[in-house]
């Protein structure tokens, strides 16, 4: 399996992937001066290697939280003959109707009921997405985030860690929410907000 992206949050993938007992893992990372983060799991960064690689074992996941990055590590690695899994940490808990067309879930994250997920989401460590939650491709769910229900995040969205979105709200697409902020309102798109409530701090 290839783990797409050699960073902090690759390590993060890597061991989830290891307590489920996975095998047979490399890393890939577009920067050829990047090193594996573990000598013994190799990484590569050329793009006839990493051909070599999927042919072999095609299935991969995104090891980086960036939305941005998130897309266009899944755009290159499908156009290589990849196929993108589902991550779920053995400590998640997700609800059995789920609608998703490939997401990760970190570790003692919560997903509720009748939720419905974009391509390439990420909900990441202790992050809670409640009852009916709408979330867009590639959008990341920052650690211990909470999603009350019914609540609609657009695509590549970065929501930060610790912040609180109350029920039934609207996100537009790329929007980042600041770490901690509580969202007390619908947010349109390309924004940046921050506080409690939170505010709008620029055009993004």
């Amino acid at each position: 399996m290839v783990i797409a992206g050699a960073g902090g949050h690759g390590m993060e993938v890597f061991e989830v992937l290891k307590k489920l007992k996975f095998g047979n893992f490399i890393f890939f990372d577009e920067n050829p001066s990047k090193s594996s983060p573990y000598p013994e799991i190799p990484l590569i960064s050329d793009q006839e290697n990493l051909r070599e690689f999927l042919n072999r074992d095609p299935d991969f996941v995104l090891g980086v939280g960036n939305p941005e990055a998130r897309e266009k590590l899944f755009t290159f690695l499908k156009s290589n003959g990849g196929t993108y899994k589902n991550l779920v940490s053995d400590s998640s808990h997700i609800s059995s109707d789920l609608i998703s067309n490939g997401f990760e879930a970190m570790k003692f994250s919560y997903i509720g009921p009748k939720c419905k997920f974009g391509t390439g989401v990420l909900i990441n460590t202790r992050a809670n997405v409640h009852h009916e939650c709408e979330i867009g491709s590639f959008s990341e769910i920052g650690p211990g985030a909470i999603l009350l229900g019914a609540v609609k995040v657009g695509a590549k969205c970065r929501i930060g860690a610790g912040a609180v979105i109350l029920p039934g709200l609207k996100i537009g697409d790329n929007v980042v929410v600041g770490a901690g902020a509580v969202v007390t309102k619908d947010i349109g798109e390309n924004q940046t907000v921050i506080g409690i409530p939170a505010v709008s701090l620029r055009k993004t």
